[in-house]
């Protein structure tokens, strides 16, 4: 670290001796790969985007290309106990600030080449950004472009009916009626307080929904516990998919009665399922379908807050009847989840959505981080048909 500090340094006094015309010409021998990486990920991003505008070029490199290397890394990872994801995070972020104090203080020692500094600076964050974004369009981006879960299944959502919509709420809460018994709770929220046991438990709760759709049979992937989860809950984050290593990253400071269906959105994700509303709608067919009632309560839970709110928004005379059947249980555990996570809201949560909701549309996903809730459509499709 002193050696690098030192040649920083010493940049700035060769720059003072350096003649103006030969000024720009160091400062372009020195970056000179940035100013390569520039353009190479500028038409590396483009081909990606072109490869979005063709259905059969997505799926040849989603199947055959994405996925692939998913599993691969995810079998990989798996063998260590900690997120690389979370790893890899935390070195960009210490990158960032460590790089912004050094160039701030060469920029202070120096007096001459500053502006020089200053532009290496954004020029090394500029190829940094990119370079994210580069790789997460190839290694996930590709994925919305691909044919979706709705198609291999053959379910399509249409527009439903305040009816419709009362008919699958009530399903839902006659479901989570029927397995708030059988599931263990220590305390309001709080289902076992053993987060790895829930983790674990996920080895098998898409084994049934695999039978019943091949496509979505991969290898187990371990949902590994964030450390810094409270920090992903400052933000909103339940969970993410880290397409770079092939890990489901889950918060588990966020309230248990949620963590089962949370964990199962995330291995849809890991099934190459990457729209946020079919991975929902994934995640609470899986844990309907597992037979364990932890998951079945949880993934019913998840279903009922979405139909509730959708309900509610439509037709408040006809949610309130419904929704006053539901058990003492799930509304304790209700609560308990608005009010946790009612003390992250802030203006760094709000931008933090906005900012992921602007990242969802740069994929074609128009609905944005509304795109959770879009859920609904699919589910009354599929409970109601079911039903009937």
């Amino acid at each position: 670290m002193q050696k690098c500090w030192r040649l920083w340094i010493s940049w700035g006094a060769d720059m003072e001796q350096n003649p103006k015309k030969e000024y720009w010409k160091t400062v372009w021998q020195r970056d000179r790969k940035k100013y390569i990486a520039l353009p190479a990920l500028c038409v590396l991003l483009v081909l990606f985007r072109l490869v979005t505008h063709s259905r059969a070029a997505s799926d040849f490199a989603v199947h055959y290309i994405v996925q692939p290397y998913h599993r691969v890394m995810g079998y990989l990872c798996g063998f260590l106990p900690f997120s690389v994801a979370e790893v890899f995070w935390a070195a960009v972020v210490i990158f960032c600030i460590v790089y912004a104090v050094r160039t701030v203080a060469g920029i202070i020692r120096t007096k001459g080449g500053r502006l020089a500094l200053l532009w290496r600076a954004v020029l090394t964050y500029a190829v940094l950004v990119l370079s994210i974004y580069t790789a997460f369009t190839g290694l996930w981006g590709l994925t919305y472009y691909a044919q979706t879960f709705e198609e291999a299944e053959g379910l399509h959502a249409e527009p439903i009916s305040v009816d419709q919509l009362a008919e699958v709420m009530q399903l839902f809460v006659d479901k989570i009626n029927e397995t708030a018994p059988l599931t263990q709770h220590i305390t309001p929220g709080k289902l076992t307080g053993n987060t790895r046991a829930i983790l674990k438990a996920s080895d098998t709760v898409y084994d049934r929904l695999e039978q019943q759709f091949p496509f979505l049979d991969v290898p187990a992937v371990k949902p590994k516990p964030v450390f810094c989860s409270r920090v992903m809950s400052a933000v909103n984050f339940t969970g993410f998919f880290f397409p770079f290593t092939g890990e489901a990253n889950i918060n588990v400071d966020a309230p248990e009665c949620l963590l089962p269906a949370t964990v199962a959105h995330e291995l849809a994700h890991v099934r190459g399922i990457a729209p946020e509303q079919t991975a929902n709608f994934a995640a609470i067919l899986a844990c309907d379908t597992c037979g364990d009632p932890m998951y079945a309560y949880s993934g019913y839970l998840l279903g009922y807050i979405h139909l509730s709110n959708a309900l509610y928004g439509a037709s408040p005379e006809r949610w309130k009847p419904i929704a006053q059947q539901l058990c003492d249980t799930a509304k304790a555990d209700l609560h308990a989840n608005n009010e946790y996570w009612r003390q992250f809201e802030s203006p760094v949560s709000t931008a933090a959505e906005s900012t992921y909701s602007g990242f969802l549309q740069s994929y074609d996903q128009t609905l944005g981080i509304k795109s959770y809730g879009a859920v609904v459509d699919l589910l009354v499709a599929y409970y109601g048909k079911t039903e009937k």
